[in-house]
């Protein structure tokens, strides 16, 4: 249905202004509802997108939670303190000790089976080694070690 242009100018500037703002509010509402509308359907997305995920991760760490070892009481191993006196043995022979304010050298000539033993002695100890060096004495090896004690830093 066409309104013809003269019946608008024939209204009174009242009722055409009163028609331009019920015009504008229509269309300013129409416009709101569409919006309200799309932004409802992308919640619902997102929503539904999150509750997969949910799920998806919740199976996820099950799964690894199978694969992880179960829980057992860590039983605490006495750890005995560390003595340079002790690398004072047969096949080991201790050369020098120096102490430092962090650990302290440790210079020992051992034969070269004897050395992974050493370094397992050590750790048991609760000590670390920072670097080592092994020199080719007559016919033993003389190894230096720069220990640090672990709870040091």
């Amino acid at each position: 249905m066409r309104i013809p242009p003269d019946s608008w100018w024939a209204m009174a500037p009242r009722w055409r202004c009163l028609c331009w703002i019920l015009f504008s509010a229509l269309l300013l509402i129409g416009v709101l509802v569409t919006q309200m509308r799309e932004r409802d359907q992308q919640t619902a997305a997102f929503q539904a997108q999150q509750a997969r995920d949910a799920s998806a991760n919740a199976r996820l760490w099950a799964a690894i939670r199978k694969l992880s070892p179960a829980t057992e009481p860590v039983s605490v191993g006495v750890v005995r303190l560390f003595s340079p006196l002790e690398f004072d043995a047969p096949d080991l022979r201790l050369v020098r000790w120096q102490p430092g304010s962090a650990g302290g050298e440790l210079v020992v000539e051992a034969a070269w089976a004897q050395i992974p033993t050493l370094f397992v002695t050590l750790a048991q100890r609760d000590v670390a080694v920072g670097r080592f060096s092994i020199q080719s004495e007559q016919e033993t090896l003389q190894v230096v070690i720069q220990l640090e004690r672990q709870d040091a830093g």
